[in-house]
């Protein structure tokens, strides 16, 4: 290494210290994926986790999908056109088969399509397919989708990872699996996916050899242990980065080629999971939020890669059209904390002393940093706080969630009343009179009120933008930092 060895890293470096080989590295694009990897065979009736979403991109697809630069392509379909002004979408299939050479057939797919969607569904995207009518095979090549209103975010939807096609097991992604993880060795290895080989005159036509330069190797583990593989030149990329550990890639001082912000947007802050005492009136959780200078958590992680968020539903998301933020959102941090040390005051005259409020956070060193800014900036105006262990009983709870639309409905979806978090009725009819609006006009002004009753129950207490980073060497030659922070492994590897 060509610089003093940061002390958060020393020990895992050591492990890495022989030389590289000479010369281009011409053997499989060397992947560490922070996290673990977990089996996933029915994948549209879960949640996937980083790690799953990687492997799901790499081994299956739905109808489309996203590139490297998080814009919609063609998957499983080969096309499809859009009438009724958004209301219908026509797919048409590739020509594509299953390992054992029978064809994938619009009538799977649909079926698939509609489990996702039904009453009742485990996928994470049940409720923003709702609007899904009905799903039918038209032929064997062709689905048909009817949507009870446009979505200008459907194709985002369905380019999802929880939306992979899987039959018996199966995908068809750009690689298949060739070797999976053990207890001793979370490894994985990818090789590219081919079309089972034709037969000509009664002879089987040969596939064609795979390079190695082809395959992927996918290493799953902790961040320290990747960075210190990439800053050794052990691996190629590092990706699952997140705010728990940008702390160990800026250990590494890499410089603006190397380390790479995703501009995602989604979730970023306190889920208020207990509503007893003191969190049970609307007026105290904004006060939580109100007393935090979240330009103070900001600056921690890096100014130009952390954006402090007030509100719960961005400003620039598609159907809402006005920001709406909390009514002291212009007010200074000092006319904040004045007004809520008076609030505070005022309470404990009337209920007695406030319990200590209880933070879950996931281990690292973002969550010290967090809980750091969040203990200080209560102490000033008289909340006590404590840090418990993400499994704990807690009163708040930190969500990181990278929206999976650029549509304001996904924001208000995640709050919903069966949720657990603070909710009222005046919310769910509100979310129903979206899904009711009889055009754009009064969809957005109905958003807009939703979004509105949403700040004023105060479920969540948002901090900041999700972070999302990655390393990457000079041998990754077409990544793209993306909206989605996503980035399929195929779109990464250096042409063949």
């Amino acid at each position: 290494m060509n610089r003093t060895t940061p002390l958060i890293l020393a020990p895992i470096l050591a492990l890495f210290s022989a030389s590289c080989a000479d010369g281009e590295d011409l053997g499989p694009m060397r992947v560490d994926m922070i996290g673990e990897a977990t089996a996933f065979t029915r994948p549209i009736a879960a949640l996937p986790s980083p790690s799953d979403a990687l492997l799901l991109e790499a081994t299956a697809q739905g109808l489309v999908r996203l590139d490297g630069e998080g814009q919609i392509e063609p998957a499983l379909a080969q096309r499809w056109i859009v009438l009724d002004e958004g209301q219908t979408y026509v797919f048409r299939l590739n020509e594509i088969t299953w390992d054992d050479g029978t064809a994938v057939t619009a009538r799977q797919i649909a079926q698939q399509l509609r489990n996702a969607s039904r009453s009742g569904s485990r996928n994470r995207l049940a409720r923003l397919l709702a609007d899904i009518d009905a799903v039918q095979a038209v032929t064997p090549q062709i689905v048909e989708i009817n949507l009870s209103r446009p979505r200008l975010d459907f194709l985002q939807l369905l380019a999802a990872p929880d939306l992979a096609i899987f039959v018996e097991g199966r995908g068809l992604g750009p690689y298949t699996l060739t070797g999976e993880p053990t207890d001793e060795d979370e490894t994985v290895y990818l090789a590219p996916r081919r079309e089972p080989p034709e037969e000509i005159d009664g002879d089987t036509a040969e596939a064609p050899p795979i390079s190695p330069e082809e395959t992927v190797q996918i290493r799953f583990g902790p961040a320290p242990a990747a960075v210190a593989r990439f800053d050794a030149g052990h691996t190629d990329i590092v990706l699952g980065g997140n705010w728990t550990t940008i702390f160990y890639a800026d250990a590494i001082d890499p410089n603006s080629s190397q380390l790479r912000i995703d501009p995602v947007d989604g979730l970023f802050g306190l889920a208020i999971v207990e509503q007893t005492e003191f969190l049970s009136e609307p007026q105290n959780r904004e006060i939580l939020s109100l007393a935090l200078d979240r330009g103070q958590l900001a600056g921690y992680f890096g100014g130009n890669r952390a954006e402090a968020r007030l509100e719960i539903v961005p400003p620039d998301v598609e159907g809402l059209n006005d920001p709406v933020g909390p009514p002291w959102a212009s007010s200074t941090m000092d006319l904040r904390r004045a007004f809520a040390r008076d609030a505070i005051a005022e309470w404990r005259t009337i209920n007695g002393e406030i319990e200590p409020i209880r933070v879950a956070l996931p281990e690292g060193a973002g969550s010290r940093v967090i809980f750091a800014v969040l203990r200080t900036n209560w102490a000033v105006v008289g909340i006590p706080a404590v840090q418990v262990a993400w499994d704990a009983d807690a009163d708040l709870r930190l969500v990181d969630r990278v929206a999976a639309t650029e549509s304001a409905t996904w924001y208000l979806q995640q709050f919903r009343c069966s949720r657990g978090l603070p909710c009222s009725d005046a919310y769910t009819q509100k979310l129903s009179e979206i899904e009711e609006a009889p055009s754009a006009r009064v969809r957005a002004i109905r958003i807009a009120e939703a979004a509105t009753e949403l700040q004023r129950i105060t479920p969540f207490i948002p901090l900041l933008r999700p972070i999302r980073w990655s390393l990457v060497s000079q041998r990754i030659a077409h990544f793209s930092v993306n909206r989605f922070g996503r980035h399929p492994l195929d779109t990464l590897a250096p042409p063949s």
